[in-house]
C-alpha cells in the first residue's frame, strides 16, 4: 500500500514569510484552477536576513515554493499545481527575492476516514452548503480508497493539509537542495 505524509514548513526555521497579500476567497485553498488575473500583485514579506537564503516551502495565508520546488515535482510527473510569480521583500532592508511562486494545488479530496482520525470540529457539514465538515485533525487517518492514485493533494475536511505520497517524499529527498527544502515530512496513516 502506498504511503502518505502530510508536509508543511519546518517549524524550527527561524525565518519565513510574515506576510502577503489578501488572496480572494477560495483561491488556492479550494483545489480547484485559480484566475491568475484575479489575484492581487504577490508580493509576500519575509524576516530571512538578507545573508541567508530562503526556505523553498513557506506557509502563511497561503504556500509559497521556490522555483527548484516545482522543477523537483515536474520531474516526478507531479503536474497537479499551478503556480504564479511572487516576489519576497525583507521589508527592514528592501531586497527583493525571485524565483518564488504561489502555489496551488488542484485536488481536494475528501479523503480522510473520520470515524479513526480525531479532530476538533471546526464546522459541521451541511448537505445543502459545503458537505464535508471542517476539522483541525490532531492525529489524521486517510482511506486509500478515496485517494485516486494522486501523488499531491489537499484533504477536504481541512484544506490547510497539504497530502503527498511516499515518491514525492523519496524524490524531493532525491532533489534535497544545500541546506534542504525547509520542509517537514509526517507519515499519515492509511487503511
Amino acid at each position: 500500500m502506498t504511503k502518505y505524509f502530510q508536509i508543511y514548513d519546518d517549524y524550527f526555521l527561524d525565518y519565513g514569510l510574515t506576510g502577503g497579500p489578501t488572496l480572494p476567497d477560495g483561491s488556492v485553498l479550494a483545489g480547484k484552477m485559480t484566475d491568475g488575473n484575479k489575484l492581487p500583485e504577490l508580493v509576500y514579506e519575509i524576516n530571512v536576513p538578507d545573508d541567508q537564503s530562503c526556505p523553498h516551502f513557506m506557509t502563511g495565508e497561503a504556500v509559497i515554493v521556490s522555483k527548484q520546488f516545482i522543477d523537483a515535482l515536474l520531474s516526478m510527473s507531479v503536474q497537479n499545481f499551478q503556480s504564479f510569480p511572487a516576489v519576497l521583500v525583507n521589508p527592514d532592508t528592501g531586497k527583493k527575492r525571485g524565483n518564488y511562486f504561489l502555489f496551488n494545488v488542484l485536488g481536494l479530496i475528501k479523503a480522510a476516514d473520520l470515524s479513526q482520525s480525531s479532530f476538533d470540529m471546526l464546522m459541521e457539514g451541511d448537505p445543502e452548503g459545503v458537505d464535508v465538515p471542517l476539522v483541525a485533525f490532531n492525529h489524521l487517518v486517510l482511506d486509500a480508497k478515496k485517494i485516486r492514485s494522486l501523488k499531491m493533494f489537499r484533504l477536504a475536511e481541512d484544506p490547510t493539509s497539504l497530502i503527498i505520497d511516499e515518491t514525492v517524499v523519496n524524490g524531493l529527498k532525491q532533489h534535497r537542495p544545500v541546506g534542504g527544502w525547509g520542509v517537514i515530512f509526517e507519515a499519515v496513516d492509511t487503511l
